[in-house]
């Protein structure tokens, strides 16, 4: 572990300069400055750190978390080599994510209070690993709700569209093959964005 954090220092130092325009929650237009790392294996372990944390950007983000706010952080991995390389670096998750916490099981369940925050949080993943953000006490759980139940709706309405659509033999046997894809490939983000909204709804709820 001492060995991995060491590796990781190192690429910290070479990558300070530019990290914070690559962990943007939109990426800028403008190229980022190049980075050599050491070797295949250590680029790969700095790509988890640096996916993790723009993983908790985004969901500061998403739930409208005030920026200067300390977050908790929960990082969920059964792959023992994931959670290494994540302690490794743990003190660079809370710096560049604002992390109050940083917790790093291997089963969500085998925690009482890791299983209780939980409950009410917004999740993502990065490989293998997941990533929550306990929101109590950091937003207004009712009014986000309700955010999320209006877009939801939206969704759920751009979903019925598509479908109509795409059932539609005059569409589907006359339009463009580029455009009955670009339908298809609509539907299919919509689908996953509406499970993503009531996986969501159902966490705070």
């Amino acid at each position: 572990r001492s060995e991995v954090l060491g590796q990781l220092k190192t690429l910290a130092q070479q990558f300070q300069s530019s990290v914070n325009q690559n962990l943007s929650v939109s990426p800028s237009p403008s190229p980022s400055t190049p980075v050599t790392f050491i070797d295949p294996q250590l680029e790969s372990n700095f790509e988890l750190l640096i996916g993790t944390i723009r993983t908790v950007r985004n969901l500061r983000a998403e739930a409208e978390i005030k920026p200067g706010a300390q977050v908790p952080i929960i990082l969920q991995s059964d792959d023992a080599q994931e959670r290494q390389i994540l302690e490794a670096g743990q003190a660079y998750i809370a710096d560049l994510a604002k992390g109050e916490t940083v917790t790093i099981v291997n089963n969500l369940e085998d925690n009482s209070t890791v299983q209780e925050q939980a409950k009410q949080a917004f999740a993502g993943v990065v490989g293998t690993v997941q990533v929550l953000i306990p929101l109590q006490g950091l937003v207004d759980l009712e009014a986000l709700c309700a955010k999320l139940e209006k877009k939801l709706s939206k969704v759920e309405g751009e979903v019925k569209s598509l479908e109509g659509r795409l059932q539609n033999p005059n569409f589907v046997n006359k339009a463009p093959d580029a455009i009955v894809q670009g339908a298809r490939d609509s539907l299919a983000e919509a689908q996953t964005q509406a499970e993503i909204l009531r996986d969501r709804l159902v966490r705070l709820q």
